[in-house]
């Protein structure tokens, strides 16, 4: 995989899939994002495309931008329209190292989101904004709002990116050691549960590309896993606030229903 850390390579190749949205599914919703040049390409070594982002954002004292998405969703080409507008654009170019890393159908990439302690990529695209010096994730209490990135105005983008290229440290957290054992675990053992519900899905997407069209059964299991992963990410969220905010109270790790196929 080569991944693009020059926002300007968004212009070098069109867009290769339109097959299947964040937050819908192609015969749910019409793609207006057809012509958007595609920054999500498949690359051999992902996780060293990211290392050598780091180390450019560390030799010129910026930001790591990783933006983990797929060609097939609506919201990660959504996202990648606003980075060729000049406005967004000056402040990227100044301020962070962008790379786009392709998650194809839902390969396992925890190795990337691990790094920058996140039990996964939960949303397409997962946007992580990462302190270069320290690799410590700065973003992390707002990254769910990138899942329905579409339909954010792109002043919002501005702002955002604006405000985060102003911090110059990652928000502290301080948790006692029993809370993040009892975090850790919960992370590592749902994280493994969304790793499987992405192996159950990705068959049907690669089914879904080859035929052009959606089955009832298969927007039924794609909604099912978009429900589980983004409610994970909440309550994981949900976890480090509490334990930051109120120590010495007792965390008890939420409980899912199973899967429809479980």
């Amino acid at each position: 995989m080569h991944l693009r850390t020059n926002i300007y390579s968004l212009f070098l190749s069109l867009l290769a899939f339109s097959f299947l949205s964040a937050c819908q599914s192609t015969s749910e919703a019409h793609d207006e994002h057809a012509s958007v040049p595609d920054v999500y390409v498949a690359s051999n070594d992902p996780m060293g495309d990211v290392q050598d982002a780091l180390n450019k954002a560390k030799a010129n004292d910026k930001h790591l931008l990783i933006v983990m998405g797929a060609s097939w969703c609506h919201d990660s080409r959504g996202f990648a329209t606003h980075f060729v507008q000049p406005s967004l654009a000056a402040v990227l170019d100044e301020h962070y190292q962008t790379v786009f890393v392709d998650v194809g159908y839902f390969n396992d990439l925890r190795s990337i989101s691990e790094r920058f302690d996140q039990a996964h990529y939960f949303a397409t695209p997962t946007v992580m904004i990462v302190n270069a010096k320290t690799e410590k994730l700065m973003n992390a209490s707002s990254m769910a709002q990138w899942g329905r990135a579409d339909s954010i105005p792109h002043e919002q983008y501005i702002e955002y990116f604006t405000h985060y290229a102003n911090l110059k440290n990652a928000p502290e957290v301080n948790l006692s050691k029993k809370h993040q054992a009892m975090i850790n675990e919960f992370k590592q053992t749902q994280g493994q549960r969304l790793m499987d519900a992405y192996i159950k899905l990705a068959p049907e997407m690669k089914k879904e590309d080859s035929e052009g069209k959606s089955s009832d059964e298969f927007i039924a299991l794609w909604r099912e896993v978009r429900a589980f992963r983004l409610q994970l990410q909440q309550d994981i969220q949900g976890l480090y606030d509490k334990a930051h905010n109120q120590p010495s109270s007792k965390l008890d790790a939420p409980v899912y229903a199973s899967f429809s196929w479980e």
